[in-house]
């Protein structure tokens, strides 16, 4: 596997180069100071496979990196390192949906207590993305292959209308929701839960991201007390497990990590199977690993309509492929079809 690293910091440098060197696989990584760097080394070796980008650099920042490669390359894999602040918060939402595959966060530099902090986090973090990454098998690019439309009414036929959506995704996931909500072009008249796989202050911006694409549906973080209300889209924040009590009332924890996250669809769905008795539809979307399968297989067969995005379509097909697996009745959707899919269910009587 071919890597590049791209940071202005030279410290940063050598060490994600020296961690990126314990996954099978890498050898040599190459590094560059900046962006503009960035795309000229990709534009000699258009072979290369992944890149690590920070997103503050003189010359060009990470975000005009970002655009500028994706120009000319689509296939590249571009993970970039974020602060973990509000204003980090906010150009990790922006790297996402303009074309970064995911991101792992980094301290602020503060001399080197925070560059230790930096290294046990980049192979805490880093490390497991690059690996899972480097086993993915590459997809059709979906932007010059036309993908066959669903015919969204012989696809499903769904003879009670859901009264509940749930929505899990992670790596990926940001787009794929920007998308979703995007295209909702339709008064919703339910309640939606998501769980997005992200750090604190994330998911805050995550949602406020998502509630400025479409004047249809509020979307919000989620509150302890917050109850179930059409029209309103609540996600999980960051550090907490999110889970729906009897009587629609959200509430939030801290119990141990599930699949190793916090928040885990795994224990949104398990809430929602034992305290919501209603119809409801489930969406699994791109992300690593396999949260939500098992999730999937506790909700009510006769209640419940699955959907898994489609591999050709995800950035990663871990958790779709593993919730196909756990439910193989789930139906297989193509990205820019779940917004009609949604649309549909919201226009049921």
């Amino acid at each position: 596997m071919k890597v590049l690293v791209v940071d202005d910091s030279v410290v940063f440098r050598m060490a994600i180069s020296q961690a990126l060197t314990e996954v099978p696989g890498i050898s040599n990584p190459k590094t560059v100071s900046n962006g503009q760097l960035a795309i000229q080394h990709l534009k000699n070796f258009p072979d290369t496979d992944l890149i690590t980008l920070d997103l503050e650099m003189p010359v060009m920042d990470g975000i005009q990196t970002i655009k500028e490669i994706r120009k000319f390359n689509k296939k590249v894999i571009i993970i970039v390192f974020s602060s973990l602040s509000i204003k980090g918060a906010e150009k990790t939402l922006e790297a996402l949906t303009s074309g970064a595959n995911d991101f792992v966060t980094k301290q602020e530099a503060g001399g080197a207590s925070s560059i230790d902090a930096s290294l046990s986090m980049i192979r805490e973090l880093l490390l497991p993305k690059v690996t899972a990454f480097s086993k993915v098998q590459p997809t059709p690019d979906s932007a010059n292959n036309v993908l066959p439309k669903t015919n969204i009414d012989s696809f499903v036929s769904m003879t009670i209308k859901p009264r509940l959506i749930v929505i899990g995704s992670s790596t990926g996931g940001p787009e794929a929701l920007s998308t979703i909500f995007k295209g909702i072009s339709t008064k919703v008249n339910l309640p939606i839960l998501i769980v997005q796989h992200m750090p604190p202050i994330f998911t805050e911006k995550l949602a406020q991201m998502l509630n400025n694409l479409t004047p249809h549906v509020e979307v919000k973080e989620a509150k302890v007390g917050d109850e179930l209300t059409p029209g309103v889209a609540l996600i999980a924040p960051g550090d907490f497990h999110m889970t729906l009590e009897k009587g629609g009332t959200i509430k939030l924890n801290q119990d141990p990590k599930v699949c190793f996250v916090r928040p885990a669809v795994n224990v949104l769905l398990d809430s929602v199977s034992r305290n919501f008795n209603e119809q409801l539809a489930c969406f699994i979307l791109t992300g690593m690993g396999d949260d939500g399968a098992e999730g999937c297989k506790k909700l009510p067969t006769s209640k419940t309509y699955h959907f898994v995005q489609s591999k050709e379509t995800s950035v990663v097909w871990g958790m779709p492929g593993a919730a196909i697996l756990a439910v193989p009745t789930a139906k297989i959707v193509h990205l820019n079809d779940i917004s009609s899919i949604l649309n549909n269910i919201f226009n049921r009587i």
